[in-house]
């Protein structure tokens, strides 16, 4: 199973902090998963954005990578504030 974390306005978004669930078939990277996330939670590409950094077993990941099924994947889009 993988967790997924949600934080900033994507927890406000999805309407939750967190879920675990299988992979679906053929959702076998990071971008797969993002496509596949967008769509289920109608996000409107928001995990697209490139401002929107991403964190594999509360590591910092920057590009693409292949995802076993067990990881812990936070998304972490930017803060605001003044």
């Amino acid at each position: 199973m993988i967790k997924i974390l949600y934080f900033g306005r994507l927890r406000e978004n999805t309407g939750r902090r967190e879920e675990t669930l299988a992979l679906p078939e053929g959702i076998t990277s990071i971008l797969t998963l993002k496509l596949w996330l967008d769509s289920e939670h109608y996000l409107d590409g928001a995990l697209q954005d490139p401002s929107v950094k991403t964190m594999v077993n509360q590591t910092l990941v920057h590009n693409d990578m292949a995802l076993s099924g067990d990881e812990e994947i936070g998304f972490l889009p930017p803060v605001g504030g003044g």
